[in-house]
């Protein structure tokens, strides 16, 4: 039962809100205030997340990282366009949140090998783009099962 105020002059008084009408009042106001804002700030995350600085920002991509600064890749391709499957918006943003989730673990509880070698789906993936990005060059080629960094070693950082 709600309680109900009396004014000095004989007035109901009534509360304007309740709580639960305040939070939803404040919620309601942070998205209309911040929701224009969330495309801006996904874009400019995928922005940041797409330099190799934010890669090497983990202290066990030092070694890759200066492999990679000084190959020819440098010029035309950032981490995630090699580690990070391209064939479209929402297969990318899946591959970037699934290795942000693995490697945030194997840092956190301090799980990172050494040396860090590529796993099975990874090893996938950069295949994947190695044709993509390379197709004019290996369509002729009877690859099989082999890598291209089978017989490119070390490009662009030593696998």
């Amino acid at each position: 039962m709600k309680k109900i105020t009396i004014s000095p002059r004989g007035l109901i008084q009534k509360r304007p809100f309740g709580r639960f009408s305040k939070i939803i009042l404040i919620f309601g106001f942070a998205a209309v205030l911040f929701l224009p804002l969330l495309p801006l700030t996904f874009k400019g995350s995928l922005l940041l997340n797409d330099k190799p600085e934010f890669c090497v920002s983990c202290h066990t991509m030092r070694k890759e990282y200066n492999n990679w600064s000084h190959s020819a890749h440098r010029n035309w391709a950032a981490c995630s366009d090699c580690h990070v499957p391209q064939q479209t918006i929402v297969t990318k943003l899946a591959g970037k949140l699934r290795d942000s989730l693995n490697h945030g673990y194997a840092y956190a509880f301090k799980k990172v090998p050494d040396p860090i070698r590529i796993k099975r789906h990874g090893s996938e993936t950069v295949m994947q783009n190695c044709i993509r990005c390379h197709s004019q060059l290996v369509e002729k080629i009877n690859k099989g099962d082999r890598k291209c960094w089978e017989c490119h070693r070390g490009l662009p950082h030593g696998y």
